[in-house]
């Protein structure tokens, strides 16, 4: 095994322990028979042509910042896709890679997208190893490698460093000629990627949402490297006024296939319907279940509408919106923010402990405990 394939499988029996699925095998799951066709591979083989040409002649080569993405880290608003995670932070130059390997992107925030995941398919199917996750892993590598040796600018972003695509550019042999930069996606506090310290430095700048993320990342993944840069970026001013009612925001997390069973016994139970109203955001990975989420709540008279806006903290217009999750990292965006936050899932307790207050961040994992943190006046 060379030094990606252990840490790949290092991290896979960190998961293994904690009985949960990696996200790179969860969004596969149910796509591999999909979208892959012959259109697809050719726009992705001219992509990747098109980018090495863009790279290794255009006047400005140098100024280029490369931004690795996929469509999971996207917004869809009108029919075009927004970036939702380094959208505020200063890159100039932005080239977006989508390394998707079951979608063709055509652009982001209008900005050209060169797509290579169907080209890493290809190559994966050449390299045929035993290990299917080794297959694609070193495939990107392969693809990432082609690129970054004509790249000659300064800064590669990386969203997640523990998928395939991060771990091949973490161990880039062309890794020294930039920096890597990973932006934080989603909570990073007792997160099981971060929690362990790496013997290989993951990224020279991490961007993270607030100093207890910094201290933990010094304790915890880069315990072993004084060296690493830290950056925060900023959360979206917040014009939100008070508002007479109850407002709830309920956040979803991709285990449980619709509405968290003590949430949906909250919603079933509202008798106050005029004075409740309720926001429904789904995980990125659930945009495909509305319709379950809407089958749930159909026969509900409590006002009810789904959030589908690009960053529920700028949309927001509410103060005493309440935040209702299982364990998504909205709780800690929520938190962060002063909301009164709820989290109903041992999960996310265990995840969020440090953020339990028993005041703006409460844990209620039952129906009595939920209504009595609802009701409770700050």
């Amino acid at each position: 095994m060379n030094a990606s394939e252990k840490y790949y499988t290092f991290l896979n029996q960190q998961l293994k322990a904690l009985n949960r699925s990696s996200c790179d095998q969860e969004r596969n799951r149910n796509k591999d028979n999909s979208n892959s066709n012959l259109s697809f591979a050719f726009t992705s083989i001219i992509d990747l042509i098109v980018l090495v040409i863009k790279l290794s002649f255009a006047k400005n080569k140098k100024s280029f910042e490369i931004i690795y993405t996929a469509k999971s880290f996207c917004k869809e608003l009108n029919g075009e896709l927004q970036d939702r995670i380094s959208s505020n932070i200063s890159i100039k130059n932005r080239i977006y890679i989508n390394q998707g390997k079951h979608d063709i992107i055509n652009s982001i925030d209008r900005h050209k997208v060169y797509n290579i995941g169907i080209t890493v398919k290809l190559v994966a199917l050449v390299l045929k190893s035993k290990n299917k996750s080794f297959s694609y892993l070193n495939a990107y590598s392969i693809v990432n490698n082609f690129i970054l040796y004509f790249y000659k600018g300064k800064k590669v972003y990386s969203l997640c460093y523990y998928d395939l695509n991060g771990l091949s550019l973490v161990f880039s042999k062309y890794r020294k000629n930039s920096k890597l930069i990973e932006i934080q996606h989603g909570s990073i506090i007792n997160y099981y990627p971060y929690i362990v310290p790496s013997q290989t430095k993951i990224a020279d700048v991490f961007y993270v949402k607030n100093h207890q993320t910094i201290d933990y990342l010094k304790q915890h993944l880069n315990k072993n490297f004084q060296d690493i840069q830290y950056e925060l970026f900023s959360y979206p001013k917040s014009n939100a006024v008070y508002k007479q009612g109850k407002h709830i925001l309920y956040a979803s997390t991709v285990e449980f296939n619709g509405i968290h069973p003590v949430f949906l016994v909250y919603l079933q139970q509202i008798k106050e319907y005029e004075q409740v109203e309720i926001l429904i955001r789904l995980h990125p990975r659930e945009k495909n279940k509305i319709t379950v989420f809407e089958n749930q709540v159909k026969v509900l008279k409590a006002k009810i509408t789904f959030d589908e806006s690009k960053n529920w903290l700028e949309s927001n217009t509410i103060k005493n919106l309440i935040v209702v999750s299982p364990w998504s990292s909205v709780i800690e965006d929520a938190a962060d923010n002063q909301y009164k936050t709820i989290i109903i899932d041992e999960m996310g307790k265990n995840r969020f402990t440090h953020l339990i207050d028993n005041k703006n961040v409460i844990y209620a994992n039952n129906l009595h405990s939920l209504l009595e943190a609802i009701n409770h006046d700050l």
